[in-house]
């Protein structure tokens, strides 16, 4: 299942970050308008390359935006009981509880 992360324009100078898996969107966080984040994450990034650094380009607001996204998903993972980071998919898989019981 292919996972999404992209953003829209919702209000005067506000952008709202939304993950989307298959056809189900979650929404993520709210931030300031930047045109190298609308650039970047408006028509939709893989999840992989929405958090990798060496495509911004060293722009500060995207970096800074790439730190923020791993910790939203964790709190949607939590909350809507989906895996999407790796290390979740690992630690509720049952040759890992194995191993470790």
């Amino acid at each position: 299942m292919k996972t999404t992360v992209y953003c829209k324009p919702t209000s005067k100078g506000v952008h709202s970050f939304y993950l989307l898996i298959g056809s189900e969107e979650f929404f993520l966080f709210s931030q300031a308008y930047r045109k190298g984040v609308e650039e970047y994450y408006g028509r939709g990034v893989h999840f992989d390359e929405s958090m990798n650094y060496s495509k911004a380009h060293n722009d500060s607001a995207v970096i800074r935006t790439m730190k923020k996204i791993p910790m939203y998903v964790k709190y949607v993972e939590k909350e809507y009981v989906i895996e999407v980071l790796e290390q979740t998919k690992k630690r509720n898989s049952q040759n890992y509880r194995l191993r470790c019981a």
